[in-house]
C-alpha cells in the first residue's frame, strides 16, 4: 500500500519534470525561429533597399551590374522561402506542439494552410523571446537550418 503511494507521487514529479521540459523545448525552438525570422527579414529589407539604390543609378543614367542584380534576386529569393519555411514551422508549433520525428516540411506547410488565416497571420510577426524556466540546450541542434527543417528532433 505504501509502495502505490509513492509511485503516484514519483509519477507526478516524473509527470510535472516531463512537462517543464516539453515547454522549455518548445519554447526555445519558437526563440530560435524567432531570431531566424528577425534576421531573414532584415536581409530581405537590406536587399531591397540595395535593388532600389540599383534602380535609382539606372534611372539617373548609369549602368547596372547584371551579375549583381541576379544574385541579389536570388537572395530575395532565398531569403522568402527560408521566411516562410519558419513562419509555417512557427505557426506549427504554436498549434499543434514541436513535430515528432518523420513529419516533413511538406506536412507542416500543408497543415498550416488547412488552419484559418488568423491563426497564420498571427504568427507572422514573431513574438518577444521568452524565458525558459529550467536550462536545456539541445546539442544537436547546431545550425539555424536544424531549426527551420526540424531535422534535430
Amino acid at each position: 500500500m505504501d509502495n502505490n503511494v509513492v509511485d503516484k507521487v514519483l509519477g507526478a514529479i516524473s509527470g510535472s519534470f516531463d512537462f517543464v521540459i516539453d515547454k522549455n523545448r518548445r519554447t526555445a525552438q519558437l526563440n530560435r525561429i524567432n531570431a531566424i525570422i528577425k534576421n531573414e527579414t532584415q536581409e530581405l529589407d537590406n536587399t531591397y533597399i540595395t535593388l532600389g539604390k540599383i534602380y535609382i543609378n539606372t534611372l539617373s543614367g548609369k549602368t547596372a551590374n547584371e551579375v549583381e542584380v541576379a544574385q541579389l534576386l536570388e537572395k530575395l529569393e532565398t531569403c522568402r522561402t527560408r521566411l516562410k519555411k519558419a513562419r509555417a514551422r512557427y505557426a506549427y508549433i504554436t498549434t499543434y506542439g514541436i513535430p515528432k520525428k518523420g513529419i516533413k516540411q511538406e506536412d507542416i506547410e500543408s497543415a498550416v494552410e488547412s488552419c484559418d488565416d488568423t491563426q497564420v497571420n498571427e504568427c507572422t510577426e514573431p513574438e518577444e523571446e521568452q524565458d525558459i524556466t529550467i536550462a536545456y540546450a539541445d546539442p544537436t541542434a547546431a545550425t539555424d537550418s536544424d531549426a527551420i527543417d526540424g531535422s534535430n528532433e
